[in-house]
């Protein structure tokens, strides 16, 4: 049953230096023209002042990492079934930050400093069937996971006054600073006031603004009855996912052969930038996106309504950075896909001087499977968006003479 059977464990320590950003972070800046003083009482006249914008850090040094593997490799059934396992630990310290808990009185700009840690662990999953059935169909399915997930264990961060706004002790690379999005105010959440203007009924979280039918509804975190910037949280995955799938099949029969390639990932998220967020604006810069047009809240569309109302007087509020523009980026995609045939050993060809003919299909980001219908999930959303990727047909003709 078993071929192979094989058993590691490693320990290593590593350095990295990529967070450095400047060759120089041992000096200190040279010192420069900075506004200027009036010495005494009533003293018209300012004297030129001088300042190093930035202090040098002497011990600074790269991060570094201790790394733990424990793995296993195993073969199978006449090595058909083929398996390897690994997890790991990952215990990093000295990460170049910039410190955060530096009162402003120091007056300079202080370097990164080696201060930050963070943990992480996780693992990775391979399995292989590589087989044949009767003489001439050989098949093969090599599919694989992996899984990382982090802790910041220390990152020289003020606590904020309500534990759901800190980062430490959450993973790396979430949102900070969004509301939690419940739903969209409708007419029932008003009332009519003597002038017959709408008013957010009182016993609902009132927001720091005035919010009408169709605007979007965030959570009142503290409990203090006020929807405002103490409510702003940290939020969802990061934009790096904590799962990684892929697969690789195919197979050959009497002069066919067939493979494709799935991958895909789970547990990350993409903002939405501003330009995907609020349709036309005042700006005049933006365009009418066909989700907004087809999703936005109208008298007409209100039950049915997944944004809020495009308007200019609401356009902040419905803008903010908020969990209704944090959009899961999982995705499942066909990656590549390839067909062939070949002829060989044919009268005809021999009469055309070919020893075989070969006819191919390909084809590249065939399909694509995610919740995040209006960007590529492998892009990045940024203010601009990135070049979307293309589907590609391939067709190819063999000839060998």
């Amino acid at each position: 049953i078993v071929d192979y059977l094989k058993l590691r464990v490693s320990w290593g320590r590593v350095g990295n230096d990529k967070g450095v950003d400047s060759r120089f972070m041992y000096m200190p800046a040279v010192w420069g023209s900075s506004g200027s003083y009036s010495f005494g009482v009533d003293n018209p006249i300012s004297q030129s002042a001088a300042a190093i914008s930035r202090m040098g850090n002497p011990k600074v040094t790269w991060e570094t990492a201790d790394k733990q593997n424990y793995g296993i490799d195993a073969k199978f059934f006449n090595s058909r079934l083929s398996a390897t396992f690994d997890y790991f630990i990952e215990h990093r310290t000295g990460i170049l930050l910039s410190p955060k808990s530096t009162p402003s009185i120091i007056a300079t700009g202080l370097p990164n400093l080696n201060i930050g840690k963070v943990d992480n662990h996780g693992y990775e999953l391979s399995l292989g069937w590589h087989d044949k059935a009767g003489k001439d169909f050989n098949y093969y399915v090599d599919a694989n996971v992996s899984f990382a997930r982090n802790k910041i264990l220390y990152m020289d961060e003020v606590p904020k006054q309500f534990d759901y706004m800190n980062e430490t002790g959450g993973s790396t690379g979430r949102q900070t600073g969004l509301y939690n999005y419940i739903r969209l105010y409708q007419y029932s959440d008003f009332i009519t006031g003597e002038n017959g203007e709408l008013i957010l009924k009182p016993e609902l979280p009132q927001p720091y603004q005035k919010v009408y039918p169709g605007d979007a509804m965030y959570a009142d975190l503290n409990g203090d009855h006020i929807v405002d910037g103490n409510d702003k949280s940290v939020a969802g995955f990061a934009t790096r996912p904590e799962y990684i799938f892929g697969m690789n099949m195919g197979f050959d029969w009497k002069g066919f052969n067939f493979s494709m390639q799935w991958v895909g990932s789970k547990n990350v998220n993409r903002m939405y930038d501003i330009e995907y967020r609020i349709p036309y604006t005042n700006a005049g810069k933006r365009g009418l996106l066909s989700y907004f047009y087809d999703g936005c809240w109208t008298p007409e569309n209100q039950s049915g309504a997944v944004y809020p109302r495009p308007s200019e007087e609401s356009e902040a509020w419905n803008s903010e950075d908020s969990t209704l523009w944090l959009v899961d980026a999982s995705y499942l995609r066909l990656k590549s896909l390839n067909f062939g045939y070949t002829l060989t050993g044919k009268k005809f060809l021999k009469k055309l001087g070919l020893s075989s003919l070969g006819f191919t299909f390909s084809g590249y980001n065939l399909l694509t499977f995610s919740p995040l219908k209006y960007l590529d999930p492998e892009s990045d959303p940024n203010r601009f968006g990135d070049y979307p990727l293309i589907k590609v047909y391939s067709f190819g003709l063999n000839l060998n003479f």
